[in-house]
């Protein structure tokens, strides 16, 4: 195994994976959300991601951003190599790929950025890292920009610490590359698990490994639980180690837990809502939540927006559906019970969608009052039907293509990128056949045909795409 990277594991890659809470829009619509400014982006904007992976994300997020200046920065060459390939197949030319730690990035001649991301690294790397990580921000934020860090969270990985331990311990123990090593040390746990050790019981990952293997692949797996300085945190910790440079919490890009109704009970409202500390309220909460993972957004000195210009703020924003409006239940099972929101406003926010993204200041005519529509679509958006996404259309052919043709080989991406700045992931069987060109199957994909159309994202078994496309656009 190698491990030459301050004990971090480098002969196998991780995921080629997408995440769309690192999207410009998304990040603002959880500024919107809490009450703060979002950054200004009329004139263009800065994005950097460190620990970039793959650079998947930094590379669809370029392409369907053309107005704004992307960086992404990874220790691993093989991890830089994939996402330069990638770029240059595309011919996406506002990204740049750079093959530093976080200590060396501090001196890599960069603008100065609007937002800067940092998806699951923060647990994963030493103490030395996390304030390299945290030098980096604080040279390199513009004034207003908006800072995402996730992390591993207590107090939910706390049945899984000696799972971790374990594993990691075991691997060391074993021959072979990385992902030979985690292999031979699952083989051992899941014996230790079948005979009932009392150690490994609460393990939630034990558990997943045995009903959903298929999402724990060796990339996963190699790159969560082997790394020498893996360590889960408290909140209380990263807002301490954030607040050194000026860094405030705004909210989480896990949308459903910024709206408390929906994950916390009435008595737990009730005894959060009488601790003063805020960072201290939040610990507590993430007890009610059994928090696993956090996805925080800081931001340092933005302007307050009051609730008019919050709702102002929020009718401005460009809203499309998440998945064909046949899937929507306009009811969801949260972490507070069974949610149902089946309401006219609801309803009149998916029929307009249905026909592509909108701004939501377009239904203030016939729904009304303003309140009740942003009301409806914060809901809408935490359950996942609904996502914030950009106002103006990006060509995507060239980036579908690519990943097209990297399916079902070696380098498959399983994400559709959308010309409203993000990506969706979709079924492995609906790709394949928007791939070949073949009829898209209603009975098999419900809703998918008209979904897909109203993205502009045609295959010529969609009649009329075009026209719809043309008129979704002339509305605009």
């Amino acid at each position: 195994m190698s491990c030459d990277l301050h004990g971090y594991a480098t002969d196998i890659p991780y995921l080629r994976d997408f995440k769309p809470p690192l999207a410009p829009a998304w990040l603002d619509h959880v500024a919107l959300v809490a009450g703060v400014e979002p950054p200004a982006r009329e004139a263009g904007f800065a994005w950097c991601d460190l620990g970039c992976g793959q650079g998947v994300t930094a590379n669809i997020l370029a392409g369907t951003h053309p107005g704004g200046t992307f960086h992404a920065i990874d220790a691993m060459p093989a991890h830089i190599d994939h996402a330069q390939r990638l770029a240059a197949e595309v011919a996406i030319p506002n990204v740049g790929f750079h093959c530093v730690d976080f200590t060396a990035a501090v001196d890599v001649e960069l603008p100065l950025f609007d937002y800067i991301v940092a998806h699951g690294v923060y647990s994963w790397v030493d103490s030395a890292n996390q304030g390299a990580l945290r030098r980096f921000i604080d040279r390199r934020l513009k004034p207003g920009g908006l800072v995402y860090i996730s992390y591993n969270a207590m107090p939910g990985w706390a049945r899984d610490l000696p799972f971790q331990r374990l594993a990691r311990e075991l691997a060391r123990g074993s021959s072979g590359d990385s992902a030979a090593r985690i292999a031979a040390a699952l083989g051992i746990i899941r014996t230790l698990a079948a005979a009932e050790v009392p150690a490994l019981a609460p393990s939630f990952i034990v558990s997943e490994l045995e009903q959903r293997p298929a999402d724990y692949t060796p990339a996963y797996l190699v790159h969560e639980f082997m790394p020498g300085a893996w360590q889960p945190l408290y909140v209380t910790e990263v807002r301490a180690a954030m607040r050194t440079i000026g860094l405030a919490p705004v909210g989480s890009t896990t949308l459903i837990e910024n709206l408390d109704p929906l994950v916390l009970s009435g008595n737990a409202r009730e005894m959060l809502g009488a601790i003063a500390d805020d960072d201290l309220r939040e610990l507590v909460r993430d007890f009610y939540l059994d928090q696993r993972f956090r996805c925080d957004v800081f931001a340092r000195d933005n302007r307050r927006l009051g609730g008019e210009q919050r709702c102002v703020a929020l009718l401005a924003s460009t809203f499309a559906l998440a998945r064909p409006a046949a899937a929507i239940r306009y009811s969801a099972a949260t972490p507070a019970g069974f949610h149902p929101y089946n309401n006219p406003t609801a309803r009149a926010i998916v029929g307009a969608l249905g026909d592509g993204p909108r701004l939501l200041a377009e239904l203030a005519a016939v729904v009304a009052p303003a309140k009740d529509l942003a009301t409806s679509v914060l809901v809408l958006c935490a359950v996942g039907d609904v996502m914030p996404v950009e106002p103006r259309r990006a060509p995507v052919e060239a980036l579908n293509r690519a990943i097209f043709r990297r399916l079902d080989g070696p380098e498959d991406i399983h994400w559709l990128s959308l010309p409203c700045g993000t990506a969706l992931k979709v079924d492995l069987g609906l790709m394949r056949r928007l791939r070949d060109g073949e009829k898209i199957d209603e009975d098999q994909f419900p809703g998918w045909r008209g979904f897909l159309a109203s993205h502009a994202l045609c295959t010529a078994a969609m009649p009329r795409c075009e026209d719809r496309a043309r008129r979704a656009t002339h509305r605009r």
